[in-house]
């Protein structure tokens, strides 16, 4: 049954209808009458009106589902055994460490399940799954689309408010070869390189933005089409190195920066792309002026941007088709979470919450959390669930834990938004210049403002354009403890829960990339870069008019001048050009 075709039992509450949109842009929280619900309604009670439970089609709400291999209830279990093999058995070893030692050394039978028996912590929790499993994936991605030419687009929402000029003189091998085979890669279904591939998404968006000048003079600022983090992920030498140094400096000189024909004297107005993870990036392109990256931002002028989700059904024109009613649909699962513990590369990672995360579950959670089961699992190498499964469990899911990885910035945050599911985050106490901030990585981590793109008081962009995203995540301070008790207070609040999945609503479209045939057509994350860097110009030409004056009034007292700088003649235009549009969110 479709959530379209669902039946309300209105005689005790009233609650909205459901409204077909057929404006992408007519669908904001503002635009619609907001029910009114009672202050004590409880999650389950909100469930209760409807005469379907959410999405459970596969197996009665009712029935015993097994996490045995050999279930037949769902091929999906398959995917979860019991067995937590990655999670600690004690003493810095795994459960899968301790079974094979007792198979070695004693011989036991049934190694797996004598450490179950041992350790509560290497049992996972309990699994239902209430979904009929298909069988198809979003094959297509939006690198396999036509990628619009420039000419073809005449609209966007910055239009009028920002100038580009975009270099073709980088050599073949860092430019236009390298976007031919990496967009090659990246269209297929099965590219592992989901963490870099927005640079290339990025490039093509500046490549056909309306607003690009031919005429050097006429930019306010210069794109520098380098797609570094896919040059590093495509490991031209055949080898990784740490701080993507496998591509050497001399390669990005010649290639790239002995290219750039307006650079001297014009630095602070190149826009480089480092869609990496800062410590992956090379220290050369780290150390630009003016650039573009994941997270963390290390200085004022890194523009901090979204993880890129390619799938068509995450595009902007898609999100904002999206109603109240399908971002406050009913949800079957309370939280959903499938994770990675280890990683051999990161020793010392703050990963290591996710595994004090899975042991707080193991041994203090119920089966149920506000009256609704969850899936929380661990996961391991080897053969892993279809994508499809994941994009199911998390749209149908009411909270999703992102607890800290590797890095600050994490493409599992932006995904879940994008999918409808209140992100969890831990909250540690961290310091800047001397105020106190909050962290969502670890103690004295960076701050929030330092991690995500347009955080409220980040002032990385116009304050009106900020995100505030304290008004849809749900921060946990004290610990992996206090996740549980605060997910079951917020279970007994629907209307809470309402108002950060309409804040969800909200902001979703400005984490995702129009591409495609969805190019410049909303407000999206690159209308928010581009927000950015007109942003960051207001300031920039405010020195540079102080120079310039400072320039001509020495010229007027000594009577010479120096005559081989000159300033764009956009610089005197500006004011008049740009009134301060600001995007309506």
């Amino acid at each position: 049954m479709s959530y379209e075709t669902l039946q309300f039992n209105t005689s005790q509450f009233r609650l909205p209808e459901i409204i077909q949109f057929s404006s992408p842009i007519s669908v904001r929280a503002s635009d619609e009458v907001e029910p009114e619900f009672p202050d004590n309604m409880t999650y389950s009670t909100f469930l209760e009106l409807y005469t379907d439970r959410a999405n459970r089609t596969a197996l009665p709400q009712n029935s015993t589902n097994s996490n045995s291999q050999n279930s037949t209830n769902s091929p999906l279990l398959l995917y979860f055994p019991d067995f937590c093999a990655d999670c600690q058995w004690g003493n810095s070893q795994t459960c899968m460490g301790r079974a094979a030692y007792l198979k070695d050394k004693y011989k036991t039978p049934n190694p797996e399940e004598a450490v179950m028996n041992d350790r509560v912590t290497c049992r996972n929790p309990p699994l239902q799954i209430f979904w009929q499993d298909d069988g198809l994936d979003e094959m297509d991605n939006m690198f396999a689309q036509p990628m619009p030419l420039r000419g073809n687009i005449t609209t966007s929402p910055m239009l009028g408010n920002i100038s580009i000029y975009v270099y073709e003189t980088l050599r073949k091998d860092v430019g236009e070869d390298l976007e031919q085979k990496m967009r090659a890669e990246y269209s297929h279904p099965n590219s592992s390189a989901a963490n870099v591939h927005a640079d290339i998404a990025i490039i093509d968006l500046f490549r056909n933005f309306p607003g690009r000048t031919d005429d050097p003079q006429d930019a306010d600022i210069f794109i520098v089409p380098y797609a570094h983090a896919s040059h590093c992920h495509s490991k031209p030498t055949g080898v990784w190195m740490g701080a993507c140094k496998h591509i050497g400096y001399n390669l990005m000189k010649d290639g790239v920066f002995n290219k750039l024909n307006h650079y001297i004297l014009n630095e602070k107005r190149h826009l480089f792309l480092n869609v990496i993870n800062q410590g992956n990036s090379n220290p050369t392109i780290r150390a630009v002026p003016l650039s573009i990256t994941i997270g963390p931002r290390y200085k004022d002028t890194n523009i901090i941007v979204p993880y890129l989700n390619s799938l068509p059904s995450f595009q902007p024109s898609v999100l904002r088709n999206r109603g109240k009613d399908w971002w406050t649909r009913p949800r079957t699962y309370s939280v959903a979470f499938f994770f990675g513990i280890s990683n051999s590369k990161m020793r010392g990672s703050p990963r290591v919450w996710r595994k004090f995360f899975m042991e707080e579950v193991q041994q203090n959670w119920p089966d149920t959390l506000g009256g609704l089961p969850y899936a929380i699992r661990v996961m391991t190498s080897g053969n892993k669930p279809p994508s499809r499964f994941f994009t199911h469990m998390y749209k149908d899911s009411i909270f999703c834990p992102t607890l800290p990885g590797d890095t600050p910035p994490q493409k599992r945050f932006f995904d879940v938004i994008l999918m409808g599911c209140i992100p969890v985050v831990l909250s540690f106490d961290t310091e800047v210049q001397g105020e106190k901030k909050s962290s969502w990585h670890q103690p004295g981590g960076m701050s929030v403002e330092n991690s995500f793109p347009w955080a409220k008081g980040s002032n990385s962009t116009d304050p009106r354009n900020e995100i505030d995203y304290r008004s849809f995540v749900v921060e946990v301070t004290g610990g992996v403890e206090n996740v549980r008790p605060t997910i079951e207070a917020l279970m007994q609040n629907y209307t809470e829960i309402r108002r950060r999945q309409l804040a969800l609503m909200k902001y979703a479209p400005y984490f995702s990339y129009g591409m495609g045939t969805d190019s410049h057509k909303h407000p999206d994350a690159f209308s928010k870069i581009l927000e950015s860097l007109r942003f960051y110009l207001g300031g920039f030409d405010h020195w540079i008019a102080i120079g310039f004056f400072l320039v001509v009034g020495c010229c007027h007292y000594f009577s010479e001048c120096v005559t081989h700088v000159t300033y764009p003649k956009v610089l005197f235009q500006r004011q008049k050009k740009y009134t301060g549009s600001v995007t309506k969110l």
